[in-house]
This record gives structure tokens, C-alpha cells and sequence, in this order.
């Protein structure tokens, strides 16, 4: 662990949040998953820290679609010219939007009532949140979830009714796939948690939102499909959207 990602645990420790790091869940290209021990004033016995990686330790995908509009909140010049010049100054402002927005949408979404890990604290670059796992380890994603097709089917409703909901808060989650949803079987009311929130789009504003939204849809069922799940994704995106536009949801 380096030192900055050290110093950004250490921020949940002083807060009271949690009392040590126990292992890494997930690494990936632009953060790291942490599962955590979680302080007893919580309530939780465990819980997840998301770490973004420093500029120089991390790879953006191309994300221009996802930030499409977005810099409109930026009414010093200065900042905006450097964000959309790519200095190191508008590249810290990418990162810090980019970090700011997971908890907003994170926050946002959790509040609509969505299945999304429950948020706790943001602080810097890291966002502490539920974890949802036990002392064996998170639960599995989707992808190498081992589900019957009964089960299969009863989480696909789930993701589609959490699909809606997002757009009932104006979001798209942009890239929605069987390797962000994180399920268990065991407990059919609350099946699923959908995470890596950051580039989620407002479909109010963004010009690909009605695209994102099916692509998420389609990119989703394949992996139902196989499974036995018999529905008209396209079908659904496309009546989702229209009910979105009369504002029906």
C-alpha cells in the first residue's frame, strides 16, 4: 500500500469510521477496494473504502461522453480552461469531479430507495460505504454469481426495477454490466447492490444518455439470457425511455 493511499485510510480511522484495513477486495485502473473493520459506532461490522489512485498511478478510460455538460459548473475561467486543457491543475479538477461525483450519485440514488451500497463518508479521494459481504468475503459478482434460473430471473426484476429508479433520479449508470452488480442468492429481497457509480450521466442534459441507458440494458440481459431469462431488453429500454421523457416515471 502506498503512502497516500495509506494516508487516505488513515482519514477513515480518525474520523472513527473504521478501526483497520483487513484486505484488498478489488484493484482496478482508476481505484482500489478495500474491505475494512469497521469502528462499533457504525453499527456495521464491516465496511468498504473505495481509494482513488494518485494522477500518476491512474488511468482514466476516455470519458468524454460521461462528462458531457458537466464542466458548465465551472464558472472560474481559469479552472475551466485548465480542465479542458488537460494541465496537471485540470487534471487534479478531473480527478476531484470524477471522485465527487461517485458520492453524489452514490448518495443521490441511495436515498431514491436504489440498491446501492449504503454511503457513509466521503473524505478526499476515498468513499467509505457498506460492505456487502460477511467474514467470508464480498459477495460475488454477477458474472461468477452461481444462480438457479428462478433466481436468475427474480435479479433480473431487481436490476430492471433499479434501472428505472435511476432514471426516476435523472441518472444512467452508463455502464452497467454483469461485473458491477454484486449479488446474493440467499436473500431474495435484497438480491443485488449496484456499484461504480462516477460516470453516471444526467439524461436530462447528456446527448448519448438514451444510448448508455440501452446499452446498459442489453450489455446486462446477454448475461440473464444465458441463463434461461426469457424478456425484450431493447423493448424495455426504449418504453423506459419514453415513459422518462413524458416524465410518467
Amino acid at each position: 500500500m502506498d503512502i497516500e493511499t495509506k494516508e487516505a485510510l488513515d482519514g477513515f480511522v480518525d474520523l472513527a469510521l473504521i478501526t483497520e484495513v483487513l484486505y484488498t477486495v478489488k484493484s482496478g485502473k482508476e481505484a482500489t477496494v478495500f474491505a475494512c473493520k469497521a469502528h462499533p459506532d457504525t453499527g456495521a461490522e464491516y465496511l468498504a473504502a473505495k481509494v482513488y489512485k494518485h494522477l500518476k498511478h491512474r488511468s482514466f478510460r476516455n470519458d468524454a461522453v460521461y462528462q458531457e455538460n458537466r464542466t458548465q459548473m465551472y464558472h472560474n475561467t481559469r479552472v475551466r480552461r485548465a480542465y479542458d486543457n488537460g494541465s496537471e491543475f485540470g487534471l487534479e479538477v478531473h480527478f476531484m469531479l470524477w471522485v465527487g461525483q461517485e458520492w453524489e450519485h452514490l448518495t443521490r440514488l441511495y436515498n431514491a430507495g436504489v440498491y446501492v451500497p449504503v454511503p457513509v463518508r466521503q473524505h478526499s479521494r476515498a468513499i467509505l460505504m457498506e460492505y456487502f459481504g460477511d467474514a467470508d468475503g464480498p459477495k460475488p459478482l454477477l458474472h461468477a454469481a452461481d444462480l438457479t434460473r428462478q433466481q436468475a430471473q427474480e435479479a433480473w426484476q431487481l436490476v430492471k426495477a433499479n434501472i428505472e429508479m435511476m432514471l426516476g433520479c435523472n441518472l444512467v449508470h452508463g455502464d452497467l454490466s454483469p461485473y458491477n452488480i454484486l449479488v446474493d442468492a440467499e436473500s431474495p429481497s435484497d438480491m443485488i447492490r449496484i456499484i461504480d457509480l462516477p460516470q453516471a450521466v444526467d439524461a436530462r442534459f447528456n446527448a448519448s444518455a438514451r444510448d448508455l441507458l440501452l446499452r446498459d440494458v442489453e450489455t446486462t440481459f446477454r448475461w440473464f439470457a444465458k441463463r434461461g431469462v426469457r424478456d425484450n431488453a431493447k423493448g424495455f429500454a426504449n418504453d423506459l425511455w419514453r415513459r422518462f421523457k413524458r416524465a410518467e416515471l
